[in-house]
């Protein structure tokens, strides 16, 4: 089905449910205690056996072609045999992601390699667009919706925790113990920034993460706007845990000018706006009902996090660049505990041909709606991709400049880094290439088109020069991977 046609059906469904009623679920609980030490934080988590590389991966969104290109890419990786026995795919630190691409962290993250079969079984080869329209348009699905504490969003929770999750919550992996840390990424639809679900950030609105359902933080990242109601988290701040503590915490307030004279030098938006900006609102996250009544975030509501990052690199970006998010790597980097980096951006962004270009006819209400969403979103996509090496191993160059006594960590850092970027537009066969990026952004894909995703990840990987960085930085043989050509020759779609 094509997005103009989803959309449609979506509409309609919400001016039934307007006449019905509104109806305003509770997403999220308060926080009894705010603590360093405790909830799902990267601490808290049992590391890998590659002590000394940090093995980072990024997932955009793209509906089922992002959660199958996803799941190629970590099947791929965990063929990366390691001399002291294990695969690459056990040993990732960090999965970042956005909209289909979470449905695939999350679950890796949760059932790890083990969980491959039932992630392609149980999610990716079902007609999920037949089944969140199946359970909405029909008068038991209508009806449901008409109550209280159901939204349209409630759709796509209930399947994916109904074919995936079965319940987990952050809690379940916090009692899984161990890495990968699972980042998922929505956008706060009023700012336009950034949401990433982690307790750090679920602390400044005095929220626990732990008992949020996985279903709830994968269908806020991938809450496709129009078609699904936003996801909504309540911010309970002022609230009692944070008592006798400084508040706003000061890794919020370094990231603000002085409030006392704004205009003493130019502002830090001058130094990096996204940051400034990010800032700005966990201020205001920060606050709750203690800022003016006109500025108060009592609530944030999260759409698909492609509209603020769509490959999911902006948190693991931070991390790497910046002393103000916990884990700081920074910190690891400086003392020489890391050297290695292998960073894997899996991109799948489409570029599909449209019946638009070859009409002089003007395009309808629901083509401009899909393009309005789609084209920001695909913008922003390849920009990050463009610019995210060139960024990062320029950050390492200004450390170095910095501080000159540690300019040999970041140098070696930077000589033993490999950054993959797994994308379409790396297919040089311009057919080939189509097809793949001619692939619709639907959770409903044809056999023949996730056969060939299933395959082209693993390809891609293997065929970017930094494969070779990451195999000589993990010391691992070369596996057996697909070729692009083999791929490309048995396309059946």
């Amino acid at each position: 089905m094509s997005l103009p046609r989803f959309l449609a059906r979506c509409l309609g469904a919400t001016l039934v449910l307007a006449l019905l009623g509104c109806a305003y679920p509770t997403r999220n609980q308060e926080a009894q205690v705010i603590s360093d030490t405790s909830g799902y934080r990267w601490d808290n988590l049992k590391p890998g056996k590659l002590e000394d590389t940090l093995v980072i991966v990024t997932a955009s969104g793209g509906g089922t072609r992002a959660t199958a290109l996803t799941l190629s890419v970590l099947s791929a990786l965990d063929k990366v045999v390691l001399p002291g026995g294990g695969t690459l795919a056990r040993e990732v630190d960090v999965i970042s992601s956005v909209s289909g691409g979470s449905v695939a962290a999350a679950h890796f993250a949760l059932a790890g390699p083990e969980g491959f079969k039932a992630l392609e079984d149980d999610f990716i080869r079902r007609d999920g667009i037949g089944a969140l329209l199946g359970a909405g348009l029909n008068p038991v699905g209508l009806a449901r919706l008409s109550t209280m504490g159901r939204e349209r969003i409630d759709l796509l929770i209930d399947y994916l925790d109904r074919q995936l999750f079965e319940g987990a919550s952050y809690q379940t992996l916090l009692d899984r113990g161990r890495r990968p840390y699972l980042l998922l990424n929505a956008a706060d639809m009023v700012e336009g920034v950034p949401f990433a679900f982690t307790q750090r950030k679920l602390d400044l609105l005095c929220s626990d993460l732990a008992g949020l359902p996985l279903a709830t933080a994968v269908a806020a990242s991938a809450a496709f706007p129009v078609a699904l109601s936003p996801v909504t988290l309540t911010n309970y701040q002022p609230c009692a845990a944070v008592a006798g503590r400084r508040w706003p915490p000061a890794w919020v307030e370094a990231n603000l000018d002085d409030p006392a004279d704004p205009f003493a030098e130019p502002s830090l938006w001058y130094d990096n706006q996204r940051r400034a900006t990010l800032g700005r609102a966990e201020y205001a996250y920060s606050l709750g009902r203690n800022a003016p009544a006109d500025e108060q975030k009592r609530y944030v509501h999260l759409l698909d996090g492609g509209i603020a990052d769509n490959l999911g690199v902006f948190e693991p970006y931070r991390m790497l660049t910046t002393r103000d998010t916990r884990p700081s790597f920074l910190a690891d980097i400086d003392s020489g505990r890391i050297t290695k980096l292998v960073f894997v951006v899996v991109n799948a962004r489409s570029f599909a041909t449209s019946d638009l270009d070859r009409s002089p006819a003007t395009p309808g209400m629901l083509d401009m709606l899909a393009a309005s969403i789609n084209a920001p979103i695909d913008r922003a996509t390849a920009s990050t991709a463009d610019q995210l090496r060139d960024l990062l191993l320029d950050e390492f160059r200004q450390l170095d400049l910095a501080d000159p006594t540690k300019a040999g960590r970041f140098q070696r850092l930077a000589r033993n880094t490999a950054l993959i970027s797994v994308d379409f537009d790396a297919i040089a066969d311009q057919g080939c290439r189509r097809k793949f990026q001619g692939i619709p952004t639907s959770w409903t894909l044809e056999r023949a088109q996730i056969d060939a995703v299933l395959k082209v990840g693993g390809a891609l990987l293997a065929n970017d020069p930094a494969f070779a960085d990451l195999l000589r930085i993990t010391t691992a043989p070369r596996p057996a991977l697909p070729s692009l050509k083999e791929t490309c020759e048995t396309l059946g779609f």
